[in-house]
């Protein structure tokens, strides 16, 4: 019996091979094709869309350098009223908060025991008075008596002291009536100078003594803000320095005063000194403890370009530069710093920047020179999907 003889014989496997060779060529072929647009379309440069937020535009005009103030407000003409008089409350006339004149009439107390002790004393006035006019008498009899010899200069020199003893209990009792009038008088108390009742201490009824409070008296029409300076910086103010006031509950107002004086010494154990400024209150709506925050200008510099200090990089070393947005690229600048407001947090450019330029403001992670940008109101870019920026903690 003759064997079986395979299918495939030679040629056929050799055109098998060549097939499969052409067909994974064809397939290689497409597949490197393919590859180098995926590449360029993973390595497509990413746009940072910017929003009004991260940029900051350079400003040009006037910066001043202040030193920083922070203390209260005080009435500069204040005062305790008190009770010169021991004394009932008979009736009150104010409350706190009302506005008073000055002379105005603001307690009055019960005058009768004053009234009789004012009668006492002038009692006692009018019987030592006579008795001065008896000593009087007295003295000039004996003096013509002595020069006819009559008496002794002994007898004279007893009516001399008689008199000079009448004329001492007389200028006394002078001095109790007046001490009496002045407090009958003192009954009703009067406002000294023109101001507001802070504080009312007494009701109708009560019976009052001597030096007790009865009201305060503020006058708000000029007030004093005292604030506590370093000695390091305390040459930088004079008097007369104007001093801007951003005052605690006037967000939107500021408040202009003048320095007044300089305590003379610092405080030993904070080595502050007092500063104190002066400023008007005509329309009285500042009051008494307000805190407030001012600032002294102790440099100036004018027509210069500005920026906020968060818009400035590398401001711990000794070139600082910013990151500038032109023709929709990030441009690094270097950039000289001239005087700084750490108040307003603002920093004057002495060169690296014109006015007008826009200055990313925001920390940007992965910005650099270089690259790409999405402004604000800008159209959507053709070349690139714009990548959302990614700000730092």
């Amino acid at each position: 019996m003759q064997a079986l003889r395979p299918r495939f014989n030679r040629r056929t496997l050799v055109i098998g091979v060549v097939a499969a060779l052409t067909l994974g060529g064809i397939v290689a072929s497409q597949t490197g094709r393919a590859a180098p647009d995926s590449q360029k379309k993973s390595e497509a440069p990413k746009v940072f869309e910017l929003s009004s937020s991260d940029l900051a535009i350079v400003a040009h005009g006037e910066l001043k350098q202040p030193v920083p103030l922070s203390g209260s407000l005080s009435a500069v003409r204040q005062t305790v009223l008190s009770s010169d008089v021991e004394a009932v409350v008979a009736e009150v006339m104010v409350r706190p908060g009302e506005t008073v004149k000055a002379g105005q009439m603001l307690a009055k107390l019960d005058t009768r025991e004053l009234n009789d002790q004012l009668i006492a004393r002038s009692a006692n006035l009018d019987r030592t008075r006579a008795e001065l006019k008896l000593a009087e008498k007295n003295r000039a009899r004996s003096a013509d008596l002595l020069k006819q010899n009559f008496i002794s200069p002994n007898s004279h020199d007893a009516a001399e002291n008689q008199y000079a003893v009448a004329l001492a209990q007389v200028k006394a009792e002078e001095a109790q009536v007046a001490i009496a009038r002045k407090a009958l008088g003192d009954a009703t108390v009067r406002a000294p100078f023109s101001g507001v009742i802070a504080e009312r201490s007494i009701e109708p009824g009560a019976r009052v003594g001597v030096s007790q409070k009865l009201f305060s008296l503020v006058d708000l029409a000029e007030l004093e803000f005292e604030a506590k300076v370093a000695m390091a910086a305390l040459p930088q103010i004079k008097p007369a320095q104007d001093v801007i006031l951003h005052i605690e509950g006037f967000t939107t107002q500021q408040f202009k005063g003048r320095v007044e004086r300089i305590a003379p010494v610092a405080d030993s154990g904070t080595r502050m000194v007092s500063v104190y400024v002066r400023l008007k209150n005509t329309d009285g709506i500042l009051k008494g403890g307000m805190f407030a925050q001012g600032e002294v200008a102790v440099a100036t510099a004018s027509d210069t370009d500005m920026l906020p200090l968060s818009a400035i990089r590398g401001l711990e070393s000794k070139q600082p530069f910013v990151y500038t947005i032109e023709g929709g690229k990030v441009v690094e600048r270097r950039v000289q710093l001239g005087l700084i407001n750490q108040l307003s947090k603002t920093a004057a450019i002495a060169s690296g920047t014109k006015a007008g330029q826009q200055v990313i403001i925001a920390k940007l992670e992965n910005i650099k020179p270089g690259q790409r940008v999405k402004l604000p109101g800008e159209g959507d870019k053709a070349a690139a999907k714009p990548a959302t920026s990614s700000k730092q903690s």
